[in-house]
């Protein structure tokens, strides 16, 4: 159970703007894991939570720009539309992710693009479905609202687990996706030992519940089924023991221009950042000084500058 607590207690820890005070070292004793679960990190953080809790702006629960699309097995996505243009699409991080991780940079976007942002799947407004989840079905329910929305080909921003449903989808379906920006993400999927996907397998929707009440509830609200909160966990839980594997031919064959971001104080180290970048045959690299995980929220000035002109021109 403690090791269950000291993941919660770190991941709130991140997306709370903490990271830095806390050391890695300090969960290596006393059998903790959360020295190898940099992929629940991965997973686990997103700042939806700490937009939903300022409740400046409607990202996210929007009616006049929401709409669902029911998926092949009949689940409801929800997404946002804003301005007009060649389409933009953007996927948040998971579990704590929604939309409103965007707020800062959707009002920027919509002002030269048509601005797609898609709910994962049982991620607040979005229906559950009765699967468990991969990052092939995540990209799919993107791939089915991008073709049902427009013919052309589109830009792609993903955050952290959007990072990965981005990539997934570009490897899939290469010809819809003209550009991406890569933030927050990685490509290895070495990160779950053993231990760790069992001590993964035992957790549940109540254990998020138990350690941040305030969050789940707050989530609840805008889920279309809060009674199946924890039906969502084990089937989000799907995506973080079962591994995610590119061929180095897959992404050598990935020829659209590719910006990756990521903080240089984030758990994803700058060396797998570099191997990311170098990977990728047409890719950029920027590092984020003095920045974790949650870029966006850590320099939004910073990321506008960045990512403009990369999707501008």
């Amino acid at each position: 159970m403690r090791a269950k607590n000291e993941i919660i207690t770190y991941l709130q820890s991140i997306y709370q703007g903490t990271y830095k005070h806390l050391k890695m070292a300090q969960f290596k004793n006393s059998g903790s894991i959360v020295g190898k679960l940099l992929l629940l990190y991965l997973l686990f953080t997103g700042p939806g939570c700490v937009a939903q809790q300022k409740g400046n702006d409607d990202f996210g629960n929007n009616p006049s720009a929401g709409h669902y699309l029911p998926m092949k097995d009949k689940t409801k996505i929800y997404y946002e539309v804003y301005g007009s243009g060649n389409p933009i699409v953007l996927l948040h991080g998971g579990l704590y992710g929604d939309i409103s991780e965007y707020k800062k940079l959707i009002p920027q976007l919509s002002k030269h693009f048509q601005v797609i942002a898609i709910e994962t799947r049982g991620h607040a407004k979005s229906e559950i479905g009765h699967q468990p989840y991969t990052y092939s079905l995540f990209a799919e329910d993107a791939y089915t609202i991008i073709k049902h929305l427009t013919k052309d080909s589109v830009i792609v921003i993903g955050f952290s687990v959007g990072s990965m449903i981005g990539i997934t989808l570009t490897v899939d379906h290469p010809e819809i996706v003209k550009k991406l920006v890569f933030v927050s993400g990685q490509l290895a999927s070495n990160l779950n030992s053993p231990e760790a996907i069992e001590k993964i397998k035992k957790m549940t929707g109540d254990t998020i519940e138990k350690q941040d009440p305030d969050f789940v509830r707050a989530r609840k609200k805008l889920m279309p089924e809060p009674q199946r909160w924890n039906d969502f966990f084990e089937y989000f839980k799907n995506s973080m023991v079962v591994e995610t594997v590119f061929k180095p031919e897959q992404l050598e064959a990935v020829k659209c221009p590719v910006l990756i971001i990521g903080g240089d104080r984030d758990g994803i180290r700058a060396e797998d950042m570099v191997a990311t970048y170098r990977l990728l045959p047409n890719s950029s690299l920027a590092i984020i000084p003095n920045s974790g995980h949650l870029v966006f929220v850590k320099r939004p000035d910073l990321m506008d500058a960045i990512i403009l002109p990369f999707v501008l021109h």
